[in-house]
């Protein structure tokens, strides 16, 4: 265990710090039973996943005002006093997902193949993101970090590219709008995600 993770113990806000890095873990398992769900057009993954976010929008109120305050006042704990935000907006986005998921097959909207494929991949990359991100709260590892901030721009890049693309067949009425204002607003929600999780990792990793 690194000498910054015994001095945290020390000033008693080791649980924090667990509870943080479970949130992440929250958040990779929501994601992954989001992925599942959208793939095989099921509703029954979403369950776990909305309690899952439930928790992590409330792991910001449920941090005493005193413990933030320690963070953010702290030198070597600064760092730290982001992260309550920064997951509070994850959970907020993944709520979003949820909803675009859970009504993407109640309201049995299609998407063609391609756009399948394209959230299928975006959001297996996010839980390449998620995964190291919860890792480094607690490590806090240079590499760690630059893994995460690569794949996150990779991520905005990708989505990017898919957004332009579908927008293109969208005018030439290859897609209908339904589902092509689905398609954008979940690419927007899995680039906010991956957004976050990179402002966690820019935070720590060079510590």
């Amino acid at each position: 265990m690194s000498n910054i993770i015994l001095k945290d113990m020390k000033k008693g806000v080791n649980k924090e710090l667990m509870t943080f890095h479970e949130m992440m873990i929250n958040a990779e398992d929501c994601i992954s039973s989001l992925q599942n769900a959208f793939f095989y057009n099921k509703l029954t993954p979403i369950k776990d996943c909305k309690s899952k976010v439930s928790i992590i929008k409330r792991t910001r109120s449920d941090l005493t005002q005193e413990v933030i305050e320690k963070m953010i006042d702290d030198p070597d704990l600064k760092p730290y006093g982001s992260i309550p935000g920064n997951l509070f907006s994850i959970g907020e986005n993944m709520e979003k997902l949820v909803g675009f998921v859970e009504n993407k097959i109640s309201e049995s909207i299609l998407f063609s193949d391609k756009a399948v494929r394209e959230t299928t991949f975006l959001f297996q990359r996010l839980i390449e993101i998620l995964r190291p991100t919860s890792d480094i709260i607690l490590a806090r590892n240079i590499f760690l970090s630059m893994y995460v901030q690569e794949s996150q721009l990779e991520v905005e890049k990708s989505a990017s590219e898919y957004a332009t693309l579908h927008e293109d067949r969208l005018i030439k009425g290859i897609c209908n709008q339904a589902s092509s204002s689905l398609y954008v607003n979940m690419l927007n929600a899995i680039k906010n995600v991956a957004w976050h999780s990179k402002e966690i990792a820019v935070k720590l990793g060079g510590l």
